[in-house]
C-alpha cells in the first residue's frame, strides 16, 4: 500500500463539503452510528429508509475523500468525460467528487439509486455544491436495463451490499458501460477482478493511503484515508 501526504485536492474537497448545509456535519447520532459500524469489524448494511441522512453525516466526507484518492490514483483526466453515471450513488459523493475535479460545464452526470431518500440527499448536495455541469437523478434498481451512452461509470461501495453481482460476469457486464472506476473494500475489489468477463479489462488497480492533517481529523473521522479500487475498460 502506498502512503503519502494529504493531496491538496482532498483538502479543498473536505473544506467544500464541510461548508455545505450541514449535510455532512456529524452529530451525536452520526457519531454513534460510526462507532457501531467500526466496532462491528465487518461490512455494515444500514437501513436506507431510516439512516440515510445519519450515514451521510457519519461517513459522507470520508467516503468522498476515498473516491477523490481513487480518481487521482486512476490517472484519468476528468475533463475528457462528458457522459458519466454514478451507479448506486447513495448521497452522491462519488459523482460530486468527479464534478469537483472536472470543473466541466459540458459534463452530464446521472445519479442512479433505488432509494428516493438518497437521491434527494444527492440532489441537495449537488445543487448546493456549485459544481459545473448538468445533473440528473434516476430512481432505479441496478443493474440498469436501459441503453446508455455513458463514457464512465462511478461505483463506490455498491458491490459490498450486492456481493452476488461481483461473482456474476453477466451482471457485471450489464452494469458497466465503456469504462468504470470502482471503489470498495479490498476483498470486494479482488472478487470483482476474479469474475470479470474477458472483454472487461483492468486498466489500473490501486491501494493507497493518505494521512489526514490533525486539524481535519474530526471532520473526516479518522487519522488516515485508505482507498482500494480499479479502473476497468472494455477491450
Amino acid at each position: 500500500m502506498q502512503q503519502g501526504t494529504f493531496p491538496v485536492e482532498l483538502a479543498e474537497l473536505a473544506a467544500a463539503l464541510q461548508a455545505r448545509s450541514g449535510i455532512f456535519k456529524a452529530d451525536q447520532e452520526a457519531l454513534a452510528l460510526r462507532e457501531e459500524v467500526e466496532s462491528a469489524a465487518r461490512i455494515f448494511i444500514f437501513d436506507h429508509k431510516t439512516q440515510a441522512e445519519t450515514f451521510t453525516k457519519a461517513y459522507g466526507i470520508k467516503n468522498a475523500l476515498k473516491c477523490c484518492l481513487a480518481l487521482l490514483s486512476a490517472n484519468i483526466d476528468p475533463v475528457k468525460y462528458e457522459n458519466v453515471r454514478d451507479l448506486g450513488c447513495g448521497s452522491g459523493v462519488f459523482g460530486l467528487t468527479f464534478a469537483f475535479l472536472a470543473t466541466n460545464p459540458r459534463l452530464h452526470l446521472t445519479f442512479v439509486d433505488q432509494s428516493p431518500l438518497h437521491l434527494n440527499i444527492a440532489q441537495t448536495v449537488l445543487t448546493d455544491s456549485g459544481c459545473a455541469g448538468n445533473f440528473s437523478f434516476l430512481n432505479q434498481t441496478l443493474p440498469p436495463d436501459l441503453p446508455s451512452n455513458s463514457e464512465l461509470d462511478l461505483i463506490s461501495y455498491w458491490f459490498c451490499e450486492n456481493g452476488h453481482v461481483a461473482s456474476d460476469a453477466s451482471l457485471i457486464d450489464r452494469l458497466i458501460g465503456r469504462e468504470a472506476i470502482i471503489v470498495d473494500y479490498e476483498k470486494v475489489i479482488s472478487g470483482i477482478v476474479d469474475h470479470l468477463p474477458k472483454h472487461l479489462v483492468v486498466k489500473d488497480r490501486w491501494s493507497v493511503e493518505s494521512d489526514v492533517p490533525l486539524h481535519m481529523r474530526d471532520i473526516v473521522g479518522d487519522e488516515s484515508v485508505r482507498s482500494y479500487g480499479i479502473h476497468i475498460v472494455r477491450a
